[in-house]
This record gives structure tokens, C-alpha cells and sequence, in this order.
């Protein structure tokens, strides 16, 4: 589904990424954990098409596709989905129709017919109560005056309404409380059944025990250091990164 070959990134002309390969099927969940500035957050960056990150050698391809040749809507088009590790307010923009753009935008793009009205409020209702989220936040404006574990959860919904190919987790269960975390699981897991792959960036004992990822990465300046199963995560909990 997803190959990274050799992908070398820029950053303001300073080299961030340097020689990052890795391969994700359908289905699968990776672990990414390093310390602050290993160059995690500018891999999620990077294969969103975020134009602050420039490829200056190597390749993405997702689906046979190259995403050089790609736009970032075109990207979120073929079912790419970035959750930020701060996500950002939206002033004047209510979160009904922020997700009712969003969704329908993907929707017309992949030949699909747009949720109807009735199909919208009916998927929110069923999403909302999985995530523990009251119906009243579809009027409020997006992340406007939320909590930190609130803008956590409304990624989650956003996440769920798009039921992305492949979902990019930016630390989810970061500045966030247990019930918030266990809520972000929740999603995962409800997408994971319906064959979403995941790269998630987290060093969360209990996020990544129960979500139980096909393979851990460890980056460090700017390259993958180690990879293994989730006994290498465990490994780096107990020891910390120098000693994996």
C-alpha cells in the first residue's frame, strides 16, 4: 500500500530526513518512536505533501501512485489522513460542516454519492456515541475553546467519518487524559476492522499494548534505526533509546 524508498527531506534547506525506507500493507499498524526531533513528525508531514517539506531524493508511492505528482487534497483524496499532534482552531467554521465538506470532498473525488442530510446526522449520532462526544459540539467552531483531550477526540471523529486507506497519528495520546486515550483505541480499532493501516507516533505504554502494532520503529536523526514487533517498544519503555 504505502513504500518509502530512500527519502531524503528538507526542512528551511537544512536535511531532516536521510535515507528513510519503509514498506506498510493493507491492514497493518506501525509504531514510530524516537526522541524529540528524530524526524517522526516530518515523516507524517512529509507523505501529507505538507509544502514546508521538501523531498530532495527518494520516493513515496501509495497505491502504485507516486505522491510527487500529487496535490495535498489529491493525497487526502486517495484516502490519506493526517491526525496533528496540535490540531489547530478554526474560527467561524462549526464542526458540522467542517466534516460534511470533508467527507462529501472525498466522497465526489472517489465517485461516490455525497451523505445526504439524514445519512450525515445518522453517522454522527453513531460516531459520537463511540467516542463519548455530545451531539451539542457539531455547532461549536472547530477547537475553538476545547480541551486538549477535546481536540484529541474530534481528530478521532474526523477520522471516522473519512475512513481513510491509511491514518497518520501525530502522538494522539499526547497532553491527553486515560478516558481520552482509551476513546482514541476505540477508533483505532473500529477502523483497523475495516482494513485502515496506521503509522502512529506515540510512546504510550497503554496505546500501544492495545492496539497491538504489526511492527515499532525507532528514528533517530533522521533515519529508522531498528524495527521489530512490539517487544521492541516494550524494550525501549523499560531501557530508554540509548540502550535499544
Amino acid at each position: 500500500m504505502l513504500e518509502i524508498k530512500d527519502l531524503k527531506v528538507n526542512v528551511d534547506n537544512k536535511e531532516i530526513l536521510k535515507g528513510v525506507n519503509m514498506t506498510i500493507a493493507q491492514g497493518q499498524t506501525h509504531i514510530i518512536m524516537g526522541v524529540n526531533g528524530s524526524g517522526k513528525s516530518s515523516l507524517l508531514n512529509t507523505i501529507i505533501k505538507n509544502p514546508k517539506y521538501k523531498v530532495v531524493d527518494g520516493s513515496i508511492s501509495f497505491d502504485g501512485v507516486d505522491l510527487s505528482e500529487l496535490s495535498i487534497s489529491e493525497v487526502a483524496d486517495k484516502g490519506i489522513f493526517l491526525s496533528f499532534q496540535n490540531p489547530p482552531s478554526i474560527s467561524g467554521l462549526s464542526v458540522s460542516t467542517l466534516l460534511k465538506y470533508s467527507v462529501n470532498s472525498v466522497r465526489r473525488a472517489n465517485g461516490k454519492t455525497p451523505l445526504s442530510a439524514p445519512e450525515f446526522f445518522k453517522l454522527s449520532d453513531k460516531y459520537c456515541q463511540l467516542l463519548s462526544i455530545p451531539n451539542a459540539w457539531l455547532k461549536r467552531e472547530v477547537n475553538v475553546g476545547f480541551s486538549g483531550g477535546e481536540k484529541k477526540r474530534l481528530s478521532m471523529l474526523e477520522m471516522l467519518f473519512l475512513e481513510p486507506k491509511l491514518a497518520l497519528l501525530d502522538e494522539p495520546d499526547s497532553g491527553v487524559d486515560v478516558d481520552s486515550v482509551n476513546i482514541i483505541i476505540k477508533a483505532i480499532e473500529y477502523l483497523k476492522e475495516k482494513g485502515t493501516s496506521f503509522i502512529v507516533v506515540s510512546h504510550y505504554p497503554q496505546l500501544i499494548s492495545n492496539i497491538n502494532p504489526d511492527f515499532v520503529h525507532i528514528m533517530k536523526n533522521g533515519i529508522i534505526v531498528k524495527s521489530g514487533d512490539c517487544s521492541l517498544a516494550e524494550c525501549v519503555l523499560k531501557e530508554g533509546f540509548e540502550n535499544v
